[in-house]
């Protein structure tokens, strides 16, 4: 019976870690693609002036809020 019940902890361990490193993967690509979309647009404002200038800074504006859950970029 303790036998069954080490196998059972085991297994949700496991199961806990893979997650864990999913979860961490998906981290570290949302992470990259959000610097360079960031790089981006910044090198699209240090480029443009004006009315220009003011679409890009607005995109960078609504990428930083994209990281709020309720608001969409």
């Amino acid at each position: 019976m303790n036998n069954i019940n080490q196998d059972v902890v085991f297994l949700i361990a496991a199961v806990v870690l893979l997650l864990l490193f999913v979860i961490l993967i998906g981290l570290i690509q949302f992470y990259n693609e959000f610097v360079a979309e960031l790089q981006y647009l910044n090198s699209e404002i240090e480029r443009t002036d004006g009315d220009e200038r003011a679409y890009w800074l607005s995109r960078r504006r609504r990428l930083w809020l994209s990281l709020l859950p309720f608001v969409k970029y």
